[in-house]
């Protein structure tokens, strides 16, 4: 894989994929626990409160809550879980397709 459209586009279809693959995962999850999705959501919120809360000025912590809310959060934990396994999983692919021949005369 060295032509240019291949570097480009491989990456950025996993990214695409693993983004759809979290929200598939986030929505199972949510669909069969429905109480562990609940204090995920809590657990990020209060999460956002520590890390973001009362050490801004008032200007940049609205826009600071506004760009970092405890969907989002957990979202992105769900799409990073979902990179981590797809990585995983890929990874005897990429093994396999990444192997040299083996030179005919060894010297």
């Amino acid at each position: 894989m060295t032509s240019i459209a291949a570097r480009l586009i491989l990456p950025l279809a996993g990214v695409v994929f693993s983004l759809i693959l979290g929200a598939v995962a986030l929505g199972l999850f949510w669909y069969h626990f429905p109480d562990a999705t609940l204090q995920l959501f809590r657990w990020a919120g209060s999460l956002r409160e520590a890390l973001f809360g009362g050490f801004w000025p008032a200007r940049y912590e609205a826009v600071i809550r506004g760009l970092v809310d405890e969907r989002l959060l957990v979202y992105m934990g769900f799409v990073v879980a979902a990179r981590i396994v797809l990585g995983l999983l890929l990874l005897p692919v990429y093994r396999r397709l990444d192997r040299k021949p083996q030179p005919e005369f060894r010297i």
